[in-house]
This record gives structure tokens, sequence and C-alpha cells, in this order.
């Protein structure tokens, strides 16, 4: 088959949506398909311009002109969706051979759409990969969700997945809500089962961490070797909570554990000035680490804090926890027990889920996680749960496999 691929960001770039697609990329041209990529010339954070074409991996990339205002407010965001949206339209109608199937991301929202309506040009076949799901991300985030502006995002969304084959969600809970802008009626849901869910999987390079040693980055960074470290790392967004976690590093003070928070994010300044005005509760902070040192990095924290306010359950499925359980580290959760971190975390046994504003429970969580022993019994839960199910290669042939199915 002949396969196009389009997402607004793909490698080198670093934004995580563009490294899942390439791993599935490279799969496909495994399996003897053709695959092009149409995505954005501009990086996610906008500082980088990448060539227009070239080939890495079998995979044809086509980097399309846009503006690169990247992460610099919402205004400069929206350019940036505008310019890609309006040159990958008329690539997409311009396209020759004809392919056989258009998979479309969710950056930028609904890019789905300008991939159905090519889809119906070139009379192929259209899917989608929900990374986020709109519009109901942008209400969890703040958007008012009255009047017309809802009744259309609703209908474009429905628009753009209906007919699509096949739809892929990151886990159960997502599935059930994509599957209600899919179904004809809500009556049908259970009965058409349009939407499959294959979890997002762990970096090739990362593996289980040694039990027993020193870590030579724990040593760098001058933590001790008999502390405990409660690490946080990656984004600190609108969608995820921080409240409890620093409710129980003040109250544990200097007695507590070391809590690290690494990454960026808009929530980051907030945490920074709580951690200045409570001197005593043990906060540090890193920056992103290169990707060469990412293993290292997740090794040297003894719990991973996750965290998913309840109003963004089913709506994205953070990936922390696939590295997380991949180099053995229990995850300490705080949200709501309807997401797929929370069911992953349970079923597995890899950690503890707490409910928002439990600081009891947190605390409880804490103590069973400051245990030596505890911690490597539900570390070595976590990362028999990632081999069997966060594994790149098997979760790329699924996705391969299901888009090979003919309608």
């Amino acid at each position: 088959m002949r396969i196009l691929l389009i997402n607004q960001f793909y490698p080198p770039d670093v934004a995580p949506t563009g490294k899942y697609l390439h791993d599935l990329a490279q799969v496909l041209v495994q399996r003897g398909h053709q695959v092009k990529v149409i995505c954005s010339r501009r990086s996610y954070d906008g500082g980088r311009t990448f060539p227009a074409c070239e080939i890495m991996d079998g995979v044809e990339i086509l980097r399309l002109p846009a503006t690169g205002f990247g992460r610099r407010g919402f205004i400069g965001k929206l350019a940036d969706y505008a310019t890609f949206y309006f040159p990958l339209l008329a690539v997409l109608l311009h396209e020759r051979p004809r392919p056989d199937l258009i998979l479309c991301l969710t950056t930028p929202p609904y890019v789905g759409v300008l991939g159905k309506l090519a889809a119906k040009w070139h009379h192929c076949r259209h899917a989608h990969w929900i990374m986020d799901l709109y519009p109901d991300v942008m209400f969890a985030h703040g958007l008012s969700q009255g009047g017309w502006s809802l009744k259309f995002l609703q209908w474009l969304t429905r628009f753009q997945l209906r007919g699509a084959n096949p739809v892929f969600a990151l886990g159960p809970v997502m599935a059930e809500n994509v599957a209600r802008y899919c179904a004809k009626s809500d009556a049908r849901i259970a009965k058409e089962e349009p939407v499959h869910s294959v979890p997002l999987w762990s970096d090739s390079e990362l593996s289980a961490a040694p039990e027993t040693g020193p870590s030579p980055l724990r040593i760098e960074r001058g933590w001790a070797a008999e502390e405990t470290v409660f690490l946080y790392s990656g984004n600190m967004g609108l969608g995820h909570r921080f409240q409890e976690f620093l409710g129980a590093a003040k109250t544990l003070g200097l007695s507590g554990p070391r809590w690290v928070f690494s990454g960026g994010g808009k929530r980051r300044a907030e945490i920074e000035a709580f951690a200045k005005s409570n001197p005593e509760s043990r906060i540090n902070f890193l920056e992103y680490v290169p990707r060469a040192q990412l293993r290292a990095h997740l090794a040297s924290g003894d719990v991973h804090l996750a965290s998913l306010d309840a109003g963004w359950q089913g709506l994205m499925v953070p990936s922390k926890l696939q590295g997380s359980f991949a180099v053995g580290r229990p995850v300490l959760f705080v949200g709501g027990d309807r997401c797929e971190t929370a069911r992953w975390i349970q079923e597995s046994g890899g950690g503890w889920v707490v409910a928002e504003n439990d600081a009891d429970g947190l605390l409880a969580a804490i103590r069973q996680g400051l245990d030596p022993e505890e911690r490597s019994k539900r570390g070595r839960a976590a990362l028999d749960f990632a081999r069997q199910h966060f594994q790149a290669t098997s979760n790329c042939i699924r996705l391969a496999e299901l888009l090979e199915i003919p309608e």
C-alpha cells in the first residue's frame, strides 16, 4: 500500500507524537509499504527549521513551510496551525501517485478533517490516531462549553471520524470517549466497536535499572545514596495536579523524601514559587534531560510521580508511565481512577493510586514508598507489565496490522 502519514511534527524534532509516528512508519516500511510523511518544517518550539525533503529509515518526508512561534502564546500557536493547514490541503489534493490510505494524528487539531477530504478526493481510506480528544480537551482547558462553538466543534469531530477505518485511541477509557463521536447513535456504540485501543510504548533504549550499586547520576547531582527521591519527570501542564504532592512535601518537611521536578510546562512556575516559600519541603528542580541521558535520569529516582486532573480523564493519556515502568520504577499517581494511568497501575501492582485531595491516602502511599522492599516489589511488577504491554515493536505491529485490514 501507499500510505500517507500526517502530523505537524516529526523527527528530528523532539515532539513525542512525531517520535511515535516514526516508530510506526519504520514498521510499515519493513512490512513492504510505501510510506510518506507530511509535516511542518518548523520545530515544536519554533527554534529550528528542517529540510523540506529527505528520506529517513526508508520513510519519505515532505516538510511544509509554516510560521514558527512555537509555544510562545495562544495566538502564535494558532498562526502555526493555520499556516500549516493551507499548504497541507494543497499538497494533499495534488498528491501523486494516489494514496491507498491517509492516517492523521491530532496535531494540529482537526487536521483529520483535511485528511478525510483528501481521502474522498482520492477515493481511498482515511484513518485517525487520536493523541488528544478534541474538542473535549479544549473544554477541560477552560473553553466555554456553551453556545454554538460547542455544537460546531463536536460536529466537526464527528465529521472527521465517521467513516474512518481504523480509529486508534491510546487506552480503553479514551476509546470509549472517542467511540461516542464515531457511532451514528449512542445506542450503537457497543455494537459498532469502531475504536481500537493501542497503548503507546517506552523508548526502545530504556531498560531496567540495576537495584544495587550507586547511581553515577545521583552522585553527580549530590543525592545521598540512603535518601529516597520522588521524581516527577516531564511536562508540568495544565492537565496535571501538583497541590497534593506539594502539600505532602510541606507536611513531611525535612524528614520527608527529596522531591525532584524535572522538565517544563505552564505549571512549573507555581511549583517553583511554592518551593521558594517553603524551603523546608526539600524540593529541587531540573531541566529536561537529553535523550541519551534519559535512562540514567529515570533510574535516578526511587519513586516516580504522575498525576492527571479528573476533568482530563479519557481525553489524553500521558506516556510517562511507560518510561517509568520500563526502568522498573513504581509510580505514585494522584488523580481520578477512570483513566488509563490509574487502571494500569492498579492492574500491574506497579505503584499507588491516590484520589484527588486525599492527603491522608497520599501520606500512607509515601510511607510505603519509603520502604526499599516495597519499592522493589512494586518496581518488579511495573517492569513485568511494561514488557507485556508497552513494547514498541509489538504495539507498532498491531497498529500496522489494523491499518492493513481492507474495508
